[in-house]
C-alpha cells in the first residue's frame, strides 16, 4: 500500500524521493485509488497558503500566488496536457493529425491561449473564496475533483494512440474497482470538508466527465495522457467556479 501510495504522490506532484523500485502495470493502476488523497493534500497546501497570503497581500495577487504555487507543487504536468490538447484541436486533420501534434514537445499559439486564459480564470475563481470560510474550505477539494476525474476517465475510456505508452498502461489496467475506491474516498473528503454541501457540488463534475469523456471519443479516439491532464485542470476549474453558486 505505502509503495503504490509514494508512486501516485510521485506521479501527481513533484516530489522528489524514492522511485528506485520495481513497478509494473498492476502497480500504476493500483496507485489511482490513492488519486483523491494525493489531491486532498495538494488542497490543505493551497488552503492554508491562500490563508496566509492573503494577510501579506491584496486578494488577486494572493490568488496569483497560490495557483503558481498549484502548478509548481504539480509539476505543470497537468497543465502541460491543457496545452497540447487544445494544440490538438487547433490544428485542421484527422484524428492522427490532432494526436501528432498533441505529441510535439513545443507548444503552439492555441496551446498558450489555453494556459493563459485559464489560469486567469482560475486566478478569478480563486480570489472569490478569499474571505469565505465556507469556500474557501471547498479550496481543499478542487484538487481532489480533478484526480478523481483522472481514475473515471481511466476506468471507462480505452487509449487513442496506437503502439505502446504509458498512458496505455494506466487506462487498460485501471478498473470499476480502483474508480468507486477513488469516488469512496472524494465524498468522505468532501463530506469531511464540505459537510453534505459536497453532494450538490458532485452532480456537475459527473455532468462534466460525461461532456468530455464524450468529446474525447468523438475527437481523439480515446483518450491519452494529455487528455487526462486536460481533463484535470477543467473539472478543477469548473469546481472552483460552481462552488460560490452552489454554496450561496
Amino acid at each position: 500500500m505505502m509503495k503504490r501510495f509514494m508512486l501516485a504522490l510521485r506521479f501527481l506532484t513533484v516530489y522528489p524521493f524514492g522511485g528506485d523500485e520495481n513497478i509494473d502495470g498492476n502497480d500504476l493502476a493500483a496507485s489511482t485509488v490513492y488519486y483523491p488523497i494525493i489531491g486532498a493534500m495538494l488542497g490543505i497546501i493551497l488552503y492554508w497558503g491562500l490563508q496566509l497570503a492573503q494577510r501579506a497581500w491584496p486578494e488577486i495577487l494572493a490568488s496569483a500566488l497560490i495557483v503558481t504555487l498549484w502548478v509548481l507543487l504539480t509539476g505543470g504536468l497537468h497543465l502541460d496536457g491543457l496545452m497540447d490538447t487544445f494544440d490538438g484541436l487547433g490544428v485542421r486533420g484527422d484524428r492522427a493529425r490532432r494526436l501528432e501534434v498533441m505529441r510535439d514537445s513545443r507548444v503552439g499559439a492555441f496551446g498558450v491561449q489555453a494556459a493563459v486564459l485559464g489560469g486567469f480564470i482560475k486566478i478569478l475563481a480563486v480570489s472569490q473564496l478569499i474571505n469565505r470560510p465556507a469556500w474557501m474550505l471547498g479550496l481543499i477539494l478542487a484538487p481532489v475533483a480533478g484526480r478523481t476525474a483522472l481514475v473515471a476517465l481511466m476506468a471507462t475510456g480505452r487509449y487513442a494512440r496506437e503502439g505502446y505508452g504509458l498512458g496505455r498502461e494506466f487506462v487498460e489496467r485501471t478498473s470499476m474497482v480502483h474508480l468507486l475506491l477513488a469516488v469512496l474516498l472524494f465524498l468522505i473528503l468532501g463530506y469531511a470538508a464540505l459537510s453534505i454541501a459536497v453532494f450538490p457540488l458532485l452532480i456537475p463534475q459527473i455532468l462534466l466527465f460525461f461532456l468530455l469523456r464524450y468529446f474525447f471519443v468523438q475527437n481523439f479516439g480515446g483518450v491519452t495522457g494529455d487528455l487526462l491532464g486536460a481533463a484535470c485542470e477543467l473539472h478543477e476549474l469548473a469546481f472552483l467556479l460552481l462552488l460560490p453558486i452552489i454554496l450561496r
